[in-house]
């Protein structure tokens, strides 16, 4: 059986399987030709352009090996580069980002309002504060943050507190003439009296009835209570659930005059002092107005300043 030459020392039989899948068939000759019927068996083995079949095998297994070798090496210069260069715009914007959040905690520190805690775009939420504290909650970081030296936070102050809960929008000025503005959601925890069971409505405000609860106080609706003392003589006007927090809604003075109590209207002035007897036509507690009848037909808005005793 006639036999064709393919490689310098190789030689195969007309149909002879020369690799897996490759067969060598007449007039086969050339490089090209070889290309394609390695291409079409999916055997890549790369030949230099028009050379022949005959050529030496080594050399081009060699110069496939050594390209192979040229691209390895620059794609690890290419990877040294990056791997140079993302770590110090990664560092730049870190460094940048804490600069911002210790202006945000110093910003926004009182004397009395605890720890700041920030919480940047991406962060996981903040666990529930165990002490009066304020919580920053940035919505998203100014473009270029990264480029922003020595920045610096103002607020104007008529037109937002603070030290008061809800939204801020705050302007950011850098040492580089860069202006951003920085859109916080401010919350402040803070103890506030709360009533650990529940209490009907009329129900005396005595210090043993109340606890201290760390509240949001963007979520309350008043400022409530800091101290029992606040409360001497106070009692429930609607009924309380246990754990909620007192405002001064859900709060009224005991009342020490009732509806129909005989009063004494006290006058006093400059060298002066006159008493009389009036009838309550509304209940109050102390400082209240309401109003006393003087005679039939005749009444006058007064204060309480006592147990059944109003004045002008």
């Amino acid at each position: 059986m006639p036999k064709i030459s393919v490689a310098k020392g190789l030689s195969v039989a007309r149909g002879q399987s020369v690799a897996k899948g490759l067969f060598v068939t007449k007039g086969l000759t050339t490089a090209k030709g070889l290309w394609r019927t390695i291409a079409s068996t999916g055997l890549l083995v790369l030949l230099p352009a028009g050379g022949a079949v005959h050529a030496n095998t080594s050399d081009a297994i060699g110069s496939t090996m050594q390209l192979s070798a040229a691209q390895a090496s620059a794609s690890a210069t290419t990877s040294s580069i990056a791997s140079t260069t993302a770590p110090s715009v990664k560092d730049a914007q870190t460094r940048a980002v804490e600069a911002l959040r210790w202006q945000l905690s110093d910003f926004f520190t009182a004397e009395d309002s605890g720890p700041v805690r920030v919480r940047m775009p991406g962060e996981p939420p903040l666990s529930a504060p165990s002490e009066a504290s304020v919580q920053l909650e940035l919505r998203r970081l100014p473009a270029r943050l990264k480029d922003c030296s020595a920045p610096q936070l103002s607020l104007n102050a008529a037109r937002s507190d603070r030290h008061t809960p809800g939204l801020k929008r705050l302007q950011l000025l850098c040492a580089n003439g860069q202006q951003h503005i920085v859109s916080v959601r401010m919350e402040r925890f803070a103890w506030r009296l709360s009533t650990p069971q529940p209490l009907a409505s009329g129900t005396p405000l005595a210090p043993a009835r109340l606890a201290p609860v760390l509240t949001p106080l963007g979520k309350l609706r008043g400022n409530g209570f800091e101290s029992a003392a606040a409360l001497s003589g106070f009692e429930v006007r609607r009924r309380l659930r246990a754990g909620e927090v007192i405002t001064r809604n859900s709060v009224r003075a005991i009342p020490l005059v009732n509806f129909g109590d005989t009063v004494t209207y006290q006058v006093s002035g400059t060298g002066f002092s006159m008493q009389r007897s009036a009838r309550a036509l509304e209940a109050g507690g102390l400082d209240e107005r309401i109003r006393i009848e003087l005679a039939p037909g005749d009444w006058v808005r007064a204060r309480v300043i006592g147990p059944r005793r109003v004045a002008p």
